[in-house]
């Protein structure tokens, strides 16, 4: 037994032949230090020979593999390792590695659990396996996930652990902690000799911080993104989509129009600074933007609604109607498209028309709730108030998140001789609840509490109304009466001085008040 345990070096001293292999690994791992990977591996190759058992050629020549782009073979070797010596969390975490690139992920998350009860506190077992925990994607995946990350990050403090827990932190909608580790992301980012990041990877990310309404980290990413690649269309228009949130509309168009300066043609571009122009009231340069964007990508359903809809905008529905008309053309089977139809005809007063392009469309898609209001709309304003509410009913049964319909349900009842003042207060109480800002809503819901002679509830939604928005006259006219039948005469008399002096754009307001529930309305998205 000895004996085959030994063999006699050139000197005559017995070495043993775990010696002897463990020699040959260290000349071996020298030739790979000098770049002489053949003779490394003829070293390595030679131990086994040796001595099979040799964990530590089993590891050198599995790695030789894995670099050499043959994984079944890293994967034979490392298994070797890890079967020879199993307590040892490093040829555990060797396997798991291979086992995972191959997508073997329950063997690799096995390899990787193994070496982690070997050795608890191994940043790289720790992050392989919170990798395979994140791919799985169910929150109670997610959850194990980031714990792993955050036992990892407690070792080793990395940039990139601190970017994944916060891309975890952001699938699993919790933008608070998101927020937290990435000041913790940005800030080992920011140090020198920190791994920076790819444009891809910062974009994307900066698009997730902007969907979960983290902007001054989005803004932060997505701006590093664009110094990185200064021609990606995608960067360009998620930082400009962080501006416009932001209400910078300025800082939005100055980044598309330098991005076209440059040669950045895109369609997403173009659209995006149309709308932007749009916002801004430069209709007259967001006509043609849009255009631009439809030459350059045809074939969008997307664009061509968008189109309908700038026409219309602009104060041009017969315009809407001719270009609307000619995109159906080419996408006959368009919900959005008969919508936007529909819409074109109805801000034309070609009722009947609208009514039968939105009866296109829900013939098209029969749960469009969006349609349903509007021919509810349509019934109304031609004397059919009660088919106009129960198309609003249907509306709300498809959508409940079409909250103004609970607004336009309320006055068509008030437009009935016999009034249910109960149902239209329910009615206007829920449009507020859903949308604080509605300003048509809280006047109707003023005005009914007056009705009611509710005069401290009627004074207190007016006061909000005017809060939200200090032009509107009707507003004034309201409160003044309502200040003044609280015995509050300064203030009446202070109110009703500031309606006087707005009363010229009374025919303005009563517009803009349409426009506001049509605009909510018409705010659809495919």
């Amino acid at each position: 037994m000895c004996r085959a345990q030994t063999v006699i070096a050139a000197k005559g001293k017995i070495v043993s032949r775990a010696e002897q292999a463990e020699r040959l690994v260290a000349e071996g791992a020298a030739a790979f230090e000098r770049g002489e990977v053949t003779v490394a591996r003829d070293f390595f190759q030679k131990a086994l020979v040796i001595n099979p058992g040799s964990v530590a050629a089993h590891t050198q020549l599995g790695m030789l593999a894995d670099n050499a782009g043959d994984l079944e073979g890293a994967a034979r070797h490392f298994a070797s390792a890890a079967r020879l010596k199993p307590s040892s969390s490093s040829a555990r975490n060797n396997y798991g590695v291979i086992l995972q690139r191959l997508g073997r992920t329950r063997e690799a998350a096995a390899e990787f659990e193994a070496s982690l009860r070997a050795d608890a506190r191994q940043p790289n077992a720790l992050v392989n396996l919170a990798q395979i925990r994140f791919a799985a994607g169910t929150p109670a995946d997610l959850r194990a996930s980031a714990d792993l990350f955050a036992r990892a990050y407690r070792i080793s403090p990395e940039a990139g652990i601190a970017r994944a827990l916060t891309v975890i932190a952001l699938r699993l909608k919790e933008p608070a902690a998101a927020a937290v580790h990435y000041r913790s992301y940005a800030t080992l980012l920011g140090k020198e000799g920190a791994e920076v990041e790819g444009f891809g990877a910062r974009s994307e990310l900066g698009g997730a911080l902007l969907e979960a309404g983290l902007l001054a980290e989005a803004e932060s990413e997505l701006t590093a993104a664009v110094k990185l690649d200064p021609s990606n269309a995608d960067t360009i228009v998620r930082l400009a989509r962080v501006y416009l949130a932001r209400q910078d509309l300025p800082a939005a168009g100055r980044l598309l129009e330098a991005a076209v300066a440059r040669g950045l043609e895109s369609a997403p571009v173009y659209a995006l600074l149309a709308e932007v122009y749009e916002r801004s009231g430069h209709f007259e340069n967001a006509i043609p933007a849009l255009r631009l964007a439809i030459q350059r990508d045809p074939q969008s359903e997307k664009y061509r609604f968008a189109y309908g809809l700038l026409l219309i905008n602009a104060y041009a529905p017969a315009a809407a109607v001719i270009r609307l008309e000619e995109a159906l053309k080419s996408f006959p089977n368009s919900p959005p498209l008969w919508f936007a139809l529909g819409l074109a005809n109805y801000k034309n007063q070609q009722y009947d028309k609208a009514d039968d392009a939105f009866k296109h469309s829900l013939e098209l898609t029969p749960t469009f709730a969006h349609a349903l209001a509007y021919r509810g709309m349509i019934r109304v304003q031609t004397g059919a108030a009660a088919e106009g509410i129960t198309l609003y009913e249907k509306a709300l049964q498809v959508d409940p998140k079409i909250t103004v319909v609970h607004y336009l349900i309320a006055d068509a009842l008030l437009k009935q001789v016999d009034v249910d003042l109960v149902r239209v207060e329910t009615h206007l109480e829920r449009a507020v609840e859903a949308d604080a800002t509605f300003t048509p809503a809280r006047i109707a819901l003023g005005k009914l509490f007056m009705r009611t002679n509710r005069w401290e509830e009627a004074a207190g939604q007016f006061e909000q109304v005017i809060k939200l928005d200090p032009n509107l006259p009707d507003a004034y006219y309201q409160l003044g009466r309502t200040y003044m039948r609280l015995k509050r005469s300064a203030e009446a008399q202070s109110t009703l001085a500031t309606f006087k002096r707005l009363s010229e754009s009374q025919k303005e307001q009563e517009s803009k008040e349409l426009r506001e529930v049509v605009k909510r309305l018409a705010d659809v998205r495919f």
